[in-house]
């Protein structure tokens, strides 16, 4: 059993009681020196023996632990110690088989999103799941995994954790894993499940279980399924099980099909099921299930219950777009196909260049001058400027005889860097003050018409229930509205207004008019529609773009050994103009200032074309002048306005020795790529021939011709192209 005492209590067990040890300060004094010393010394001796073993040990000893199979960290790729540790044994420890060997270095190079086949939950966590529920998946066409949750394993289980879920799943699979994906745009964690087989022979594929309504990985239908007011007929004849919609929101069984999996969390018929049979006429669907119990089922009186529906799609590597998968195409010959930059390239933020800004999705549009960050404690207090990438959204509202549902659509639009905006403060997560105007909200507005009377000209003035919200230039449909009875069968029900219409005018907040063309006369009741298509309510992107001044890393720069002077913070500007060939005794500058007032140098004008210094300056006399040395003679002309900057020192900079100084570093993302080749070149067999196809990006191609150049011998093919070839000879 492992001792996890300290020294220190250690020898306070060993020593006999009645001394007190723990009371008495002088010996508790004597033995908390010794037993300290002791608990350093183990603690050195512990990170020691880590050094001795690959799985443990840390630059340097890493890289002299690699050295002694001959391997050695690529250069110019910026390999971490993690990534190292898995490349030693590859190296050093070659199988026969060539193919495995690529498989691990195209894995330690591009990683398991690359190589390995995952499929992904399209839901977040918390993740809403019940005790006992189950997923089910197929690992490698082969391997089954059934993962159980259960209450137990969970703090809240309706409330889970993506941490708590993948435990559970980790604890139960035996020929996969999971892990989180952190989705930085959209600030959502969502779950990964990956087969252990690396390249073009793993596959996941998810069959079944309840818990795929909480987390959806690909192949859920999420439009289709009960809604919150389905009703269904449950019949079963033998072990045939028909589900009949008889009543309340539509489950679209027009979009599934045999085949398909149908997940039913209804007590009594509860399970995933193959279905047999859709009859979209009859509104039916059928599965085999022995044990189904006939009934009516209305999910509205039973709240928290669905059906839900899934296409079992299989998730191979070779299908993504950012792949690397060795093939094996004929005896002999191998492809390795692999994206043009591996991520293996890491850099640290010290010496890299980098813009301070970042990123958080907004979760309430709350007015359209404030709104509220998902995470917002890095955001200035007092103001700053955003851009900002909108989520678009309409609502859809669908009436017809047989359904009445309301749908949502959602469409991120382009990242505009010039659409800008800035807020005034801070507080929490809130943003206030925001000028421009946030983009109009999206909204469905559905008054309740009092009346509708068209007059003679055909024009139609409404009077709602409340305000309705409208605008001229909109449209709105009318609907359910019915005839006033007066007792004059003339005109009596010829005068509905229903249909589709573009406002006219909004006289008040509860009357609008709209033309259609009919008999004079007044309507009642019905609804007033609109659906304004705008900005959800969340889900945008907020890019703060205002810097940051603290960022507690000095630099990058690029130290020049043979500079003349070290600049300074400190600056001013001259009011008085300067001009060359004259000397100057007293100059007078802007108040107020920051140039020190002992003796010291200045640059005039620096970086310009008249940049001149360091110029001596004897002293301030004042705030506001500068008593220059009257032997210097001006070599250039210095307007009034011109700034001044105080040196540091005469001379380059001199290191401080403590770090805080960090010098830029350049990577080439395809270096690393062009390495991995030649190491696959290496450890190849004899008569094995390997050709690379590289995936460069699309974006690439899309943006110019590359196939296309302005050489003399190549006659350009039309006007456009003979003007750009001529801009570029």
């Amino acid at each position: 059993m492992t001792d996890n005492n300290t020294k220190v209590d250690q020898i306070h067990k060993n020593i006999p009681r009645f001394y007190n040890t723990r009371v008495n300060p002088n010996w508790k004094a004597v033995i908390e020196a010794m037993g300290n010393g002791d608990e350093e010394l183990v603690q050195l001796l512990r990170e020691v023996r880590k050094q001795f073993f690959v799985n443990s040990a840390a630059r340097p000893y890493i890289d002299r632990l690699g050295a002694n199979f001959n391997v050695s960290r690529p250069r110019f790729v910026g390999m971490d110690d993690d990534a190292f540790r898995d490349y030693i044994p590859v190296l050093a420890y070659q199988p026969k088989q060539v193919k495995l060997v690529l498989d691990l270095l195209l894995d330690i190079f591009f990683f398991k999103d690359a190589t390995t086949a995952f499929v992904q939950s399209t839901i977040g966590q918390p993740f809403v799941l019940k005790d006992g529920w189950t997923l089910s998946y197929t690992v490698d066409g082969v391997y089954e995994e059934f993962i159980t949750f259960t209450a137990a394993d969970f703090v809240d289980i309706e409330n889970a954790t993506i941490d708590e879920v993948i435990s559970a799943i980790n604890r139960t699979a035996t020929n996969s894993f999971a892990i989180s994906f952190d989705d930085r745009i959209n600030q959502v964690q969502y779950i990964r499940i990956f087969t252990n087989t690396i390249g073009s022979k793993g596959s996941v594929e998810i069959t079944g279980g309840r818990a795929n309504i909480a987390m959806q990985y690909q192949g859920f239908n999420t439009d289709a399924g009960s809604g919150a007011t389905t009703i269904w007929n449950i019949a079963k004849v033998g072990d045939t099980v028909t589900f009949t919609h008889i009543g309340g929101d539509t489950p679209n069984l027009s979009l599934i099909a045999a085949g398909d999996t149908a997940v039913i969390d209804i007590p009594g018929n509860e399970g995933s099921f193959i279905i047999t049979n859709v009859d979209v006429g009859a509104a039916t669907f059928q599965f085999i299930n022995l044990f189904a119990t006939p009934m009516v089922f209305d999910h509205g009186a039973n709240p928290g219950t669905s059906v839900s529906f899934m296409s079992p799609e299989k998730i191979v590597v070779f299908k993504r777009d950012t792949r690397a998968v060795v093939w094996e195409v004929t005896p002999g010959e191998i492809i390795v196909e692999m994206p043009a930059s591996p991520p293996v390239v890491k850099r640290a933020l010290f010496g890299s260049a980098h813009i301070n800004g970042i990123v958080s999705p907004f979760i309430d549009r709350i007015s359209d001058t404030s709104a509220e960050l998902l995470e917002g404690d890095d955001w200035p207090t007092a103001g700053g400027q955003f851009v900002l990438q909108t989520v678009n959204e309409i609502q859809t509202h669908y009436v017809t005889v047989s359904e009445d549902t309301s749908d949502t659509t959602r469409q991120r639009t382009r990242f505009d860097k010039s659409q800008k905006y800035s807020y005034t403060s801070r507080v929490g997560n809130i943003l206030s003050g925001i000028t421009p105007n946030l983009p109009i909200g999206a909204g469905l507005f559905e008054p309740t018409i009092l009346t509708a009377n068209r007059d003679t000209a055909d024009t139609v003035t409404v009077t709602t229930a409340t305000d309705h919200e409208f605008t001229v230039g909109e449209g709105v449909a009318i609907t359910d509205s019915i005839a006033a009875i007066d007792g004059d069968p003339a005109i009596d029900l010829t005068i509905p207004v229903n249909g589709n219409f573009i406002i006219t005018s909004v006289p008040t907040t509860t009357t609008f008019t709209y033309i259609s063309a009919g008999d004079e006369g007044e309507s009642v009741g019905g609804t007033a529609r609109l659906e304004k298509i705008g900005m959800a309510n969340n889900g945008s992107l907020a890019y703060l773009t205002t810097s940051q001044l603290s960022t507690g890393v000095i630099g990058p720069y690029i130290w020049d050994q043979t500079a003349a002077f070290v600049l300074s913070s400190l600056t001013s500007t001259i009011n008085q103009e300067i001009k060359a060939g004259n000397t100057v005794k007293t100059l007078p500058i802007a108040t107020p200032n920051n140039i020190p007032d002992e003796e010291g140098f200045v640059i005039f004008d620096f970086g310009t074309e008249n940049e001149e210094g360091p110029v001596r300056y004897l002293f301030k006399p004042t705030e506001g002048t500068m008593q220059m040395d009257p032997s210097y003679v001006f070599r250039n002309n210095h307007d009034s306005g011109s700034a001044i900057t105080a040196i540091r020192r005469r001379g380059a900079h001199v290191m401080s020795g403590l770090g805080t100084e960090y010098a830029p570093y350049l990577t080439d993302p395809s270096i690393a790529r062009e390495i991995l080749q030649t190491l696959m070149l290496q450890v190849k067999s004899v008569g094995i021939f390997i050709n690379f196809l590289v995936r460069y990006p699309e974006q690439v191609y899309a943006a110019s011709d590359i196939y296309r150049s302005c050489s003399d011998t190549l006659e350009p093919i039309n006007d456009a192209e003979r003007a750009r070839c001529a801009a570029l000879l």
